[in-house]
This record gives structure tokens, C-alpha cells and sequence, in this order.
């Protein structure tokens, strides 16, 4: 197997209005067309995305397609890693872009620290609408350290997009993305960044996340609303596994970062199903699981007086259900 500087992994799911600005950003890069390669992982699409992956595929020596039945994002994101050639890994989605030449000088960062993780910034986008202008990459580390110490200094960013990977590390740690599930990176970030003992980063932004009003984190079908709320519980309890394998690395600022990363979960699940009309499922879901009373979150991520007035509220499902009516009557 020919190894490449880096793989950038692309799940796609029909994003045909999406995808030629990703694809175009990662083609317009400080990197040899032979030192990476773009892995296009069409997961069942059922619009143009399919054409379009096939159309990059054939007129760019970097970029691959490989089509497979939908699975998922966790499924297409585990296709891409086994496929994977490059020294590192850096997962794009499929509607989002990054800015003109940072891929290069992102490996040849890590490279020279010999990190297995190397994090950044990233910055929102409103769909269709023009990334900001960036200032040139200055890639500049201050240190280097473990995963568990930059947690413990650091807020921890939940989507698995603002870090490129050391793949034959990662590889190592016999990881995988959860699949069928919506947030199937919510236990695979910390659990790469807890396993990590030379992890760094840069100041840079290196990222564009589009902010979809079409996203399926918005949807309101109830069917698929419910699948969502089951998806916040799962993430609540697979991160709980990750404390637990890797609660002896952890001193006591990472581990109160990483339990409210957990806890917010149930927040956002709570606020979901406020929105949808779905509290008493949810409710005696998150009951019959016994994560009921909500506990406070860490107030280094989650400032402010709101956020302990809605653990209160929250806490009394009652007088959550309530004030939900009185939403509904006020905003149908």
C-alpha cells in the first residue's frame, strides 16, 4: 500500500448543494496532488451526489469514490478509515469546506512534533453565504502535551472534524464510530483525545462548519425526533464508558469537563423534546435509565445563571411539561 501525507475522509449523503464547494476547498491546498488523497464516501445518496463524486473522481488523481448502501455517517466514516493511506487522517463533512492551503501546512506541523493529534479552530459559515477571510497559517505550538492535560486546560470540542489523527495510532486503539447513531462522534472524540500522549494545537482556524437550516439536528418528524432523543442518551452513556476506561489519566479539572461534556447531553435532549412535544417519553426514558436528578454543569463551559436555573427547571418534569405548553401556546 502507497502511503500518502493524508487522507481526507468525506462522508456524503446527499449533498448535492454542498459538495463541489467542499471538494473544490481541498483541492485548492498547499499539497502535492500524489502526498493525499480525498476518499468521497457516497452513503446511499439518492440526488446528483452520486454524479458529482464520480465526476471529481474522474478528473482528479487524489480524489476516490466508493458508493455504499446509506448506513449512516458513523458507517461512512469507518469505510473511509479503512480505506485509508495517508500518515494522518482528517474527516470533513460532506456540506462543510476548509480554507485554501492549510492541509499541508496542518501534516507538516504535526510531522515535526510527532504528534499523534493536532487540533485547531474552525469558524461558522451561514449556508451559501462567503467564508471570511483568513490571515495566512502560522501553525505556531506552544506546547505539546496528553491528551488528558490539554482537556484539562483546554474546552473540549465535540465533533471529530477540528483535529487531524496520526492513522497507524489511531489504527492502534482499534476505534470506531458508532454507527446508525447522529452523534456518533460524541464518545470517539474524547476517547481519541484521552488515548493521546503527544497532542498539540494550532490557533489557526483550519475549518468551515456550514450551519444548515435544513440540518437533520433541526428535523421535526416525530419518528425521527424520537430516534434523535435516543441519540442523546446514547451519547450520555458511551461517554460515561469513556470516563471510565480512561478515568486514571484524568486529574480533577478533566474529568468535571468531560461529566458536564456527558450531562449536557441530557440537557440538549431535554431541550429537543421541549421543542417537539416529546418530555413525557423522554422523561421516563431518562428515569428509567437513572440520570435523573440533572446534575450542575461546569461553569468553565457552561457560564452563566441560566444554565443553573434550567437545571432547577429541569428537574421538575412537571413544571418543564408546563411552561412547555405555554410555549406552544404562545409560538404556534
Amino acid at each position: 500500500m502507497q502511503t500518502k501525507q493524508l487522507s481526507v475522509i468525506v462522508p456524503c449523503y446527499n449533498v448535492e448543494g454542498y459538495l463541489p464547494r467542499c471538494v473544490d476547498s481541498l483541492l485548492h491546498q498547499d499539497i502535492n496532488a500524489k502526498d493525499y488523497e480525498i476518499l468521497l464516501i457516497d452513503d446511499g445518496s439518492t440526488d446528483s451526489t452520486v454524479e458529482i463524486c464520480d465526476r471529481y473522481a474522474a478528473h482528479y488523481p487524489q480524489v476516490s469514490v466508493f458508493h455504499q448502501a446509506n448506513g449512516g455517517q458513523g458507517a461512512a466514516r469507518n469505510a473511509g478509515m479503512d480505506r485509508a493511506k495517508g500518515h494522518y487522517i482528517f474527516f470533513v463533512d460532506g456540506d462543510d469546506f476548509v480554507p485554501e492551503n492549510r492541509l499541508g501546512a496542518l501534516v507538516s506541523t504535526a510531522v515535526s512534533h510527532q504528534l499523534e493529534v493536532l487540533a485547531f479552530h474552525s469558524t461558522d459559515v451561514v449556508e451559501h453565504n462567503e467564508a471570511p477571510a483568513l490571515p495566512a497559517f502560522e501553525g505556531k505550538v506552544e506546547k505539546v502535551v496528553s491528551g488528558a492535560q490539554y482537556l484539562s486546560e483546554n474546552i473540549m470540542q465535540g465533533p471529530v472534524w477540528w483535529f487531524i489523527t496520526k492513522r497507524d495510532w489511531l489504527e492502534s486503539l482499534h476505534l470506531r464510530f458508532a454507527e446508525g447513531r447522529k452523534l456518533e462522534d460524541s464518545p470517539f472524540t474524547p476517547d481519541v483525545l484521552l488515548s493521546a500522549e503527544r497532542m498539540a494545537q494550532v490557533e489557526d482556524v483550519c475549518y468551515f462548519y456550514v450551519k444548515r437550516g435544513s440540518s437533520t439536528m433541526n428535523a421535526t418528524d416525530r419518528n425521527h425526533c424520537m430516534r434523535m432523543l435516543n441519540d442523546f442518551v446514547f451519547s450520555y452513556q458511551s461517554t460515561d464508558a469513556v470516563i471510565a476506561k480512561h478515568r486514571h489519566k484524568m486529574d480533577e479539572s478533566a474529568l468535571k469537563r468531560l461529566c458536564s461534556r456527558r450531562d449536557s447531553f441530557l440537557y440538549f435532549g431535554i431541550f429537543r423534546a421541549l421543542k417537539v412535544d416529546m418530555l413525557k417519553e423522554y422523561y421516563a426514558e431518562l428515569k428509567a435509565g437513572g440520570m435523573l436528578p440533572l446534575k450542575a454543569l461546569d461553569k468553565r463551559e457552561f457560564s452563566g445563571v441560566k444554565w443553573t436555573l434550567l437545571r432547577h427547571l429541569f428537574n421538575c418534569p412537571p413544571l418543564t411539561r408546563f411552561l412547555g405548553t405555554i410555549y406552544k401556546l404562545i409560538y404556534k
